[in-house]
This record gives C-alpha cells, sequence and structure tokens, in this order.
C-alpha cells in the first residue's frame, strides 16, 4: 500500500518507567502500521506492555514513565512531538483508548 494510506506508524517505541534506584523498561522495540481499513488487535500476556503501548500512543503515561525512543506517527503528525495542548485536542477526536473493566 502506499503511505498516503497509513493511518498510524510506529518505529522503534521505548517505554520506561523509572523508580529511584531502578528502571523498567515495559515496551522495547515497537514497530508496527496501520493502514486504511485494517483493524488492528494486541493481544498478550498480562504485563507484556500492552497498555503501556496504548498509553505511550495516546500520551498518557504516568509521571514516572518515559518515551526513550522512537516516533508516533498519526496522519502524517508526529504525536510524540507535539505540545500537550494539541494532544489533547486530537485524543477522543481522531484517537482514543477504551480500557478494560
Amino acid at each position: 500500500m502506499k503511505n498516503e494510506n497509513v493511518l498510524l506508524e510506529i518505529r522503534d517505541l521505548r517505554t520506561t518507567f523509572y523508580d529511584r534506584d531502578r528502571k523498567i523498561e515495559a515496551v522495547r522495540g515497537v514497530n508496527l502500521k496501520v493502514n486504511a481499513g485494517e483493524i488492528l488487535g494486541i493481544v498478550g500476556e498480562s504485563g507484556s506492555g500492552k497498555s503501556v503501548m496504548m498509553r505511550s500512543i495516546m500520551g498518557i503515561l504516568s509521571q514516572n514513565a518515559k518515551i526513550d525512543k522512537g516516533e508516533i506517527i498519526l496522519c502524517g503528525s508526529h504525536l510524540e512531538k507535539l505540545p500537550e495542548r494539541e494532544k489533547r485536542m486530537i485524543r477522543g477526536r481522531e484517537i482514543a483508548m477504551i480500557f478494560q473493566g
């Protein structure tokens, strides 16, 4: 497919939790691409990083977590580089997360 059909692209995403004396790399080198008309399901064991990956994409990580590396591209915009105000405008309109209950 051509690049104009790419809705979401993740390149080498790495997200780490920092504690006083240690760090935990929760997401390591995730790469994925979702094209127009495709549906993507993320599955894995408990604690495998699914929710952390989605929170990284949404820009709603906890204070002790940080995206250390990678690109998150939604419809051509690099989400990881956008100011928080612009991210808030995108959330719920262009991208959303449904929490399990």
